[in-house]
């Protein structure tokens, strides 16, 4: 009892609460929404372990800049209608890929509404994966 009428002790309780759900707060999304993003780490470990397919949404300028290999090109406007004409196995994870992440992540849903059973995006986008190391194709 002499615990909870400390003043001290209160207030670095609540310190120690707020400072935890800062640092949970980032993960607060994927938590929420289910999986949404993976590293680059994480992204080869898909690729190379599960056959990951990749979809490039980039613009053409930018996919001919350099590309992660295996990666198919479609506009990000024309994503839906034209996924639907490369016959991709649903259940097969689908990774998607533009410049930052940004863009790639408002299309997970759309295309798990589709049918897509494991679709993320990568995270921090080819920036990320260029950061990373790992290499692209021209």
């Amino acid at each position: 009892m002499e615990f909870i009428s400390n003043t001290n002790n209160l207030i670095l309780l609540a310190l120690m609460l707020v400072s935890g759900a800062l640092l949970l707060a980032p993960n607060l999304q994927g938590l929420i929404q289910g999986k949404v993003g993976v590293s680059p780490a994480i992204a080869t470990q898909l690729i190379n372990r599960s056959k990951a397919n990749i979809i490039d949404i980039r613009a053409i300028e930018g996919y001919q800049t350099g590309h992660i290999a295996r990666a198919r090109q479609i506009n990000a406007q024309d994503l839906i209608p034209n996924l639907a004409g490369i016959r991709l196995d649903k259940s097969a994870p689908l990774i998607l890929v533009c410049e930052t992440g940004q863009k790639s992540a408002s299309y997970v849903g759309k295309l798990q509404k589709e049918g897509y059973a494991d679709v993320v995006c990568l995270e921090g986008g080819i920036k990320a994966w260029n950061l990373a190391g790992l290499p692209l194709v021209k």
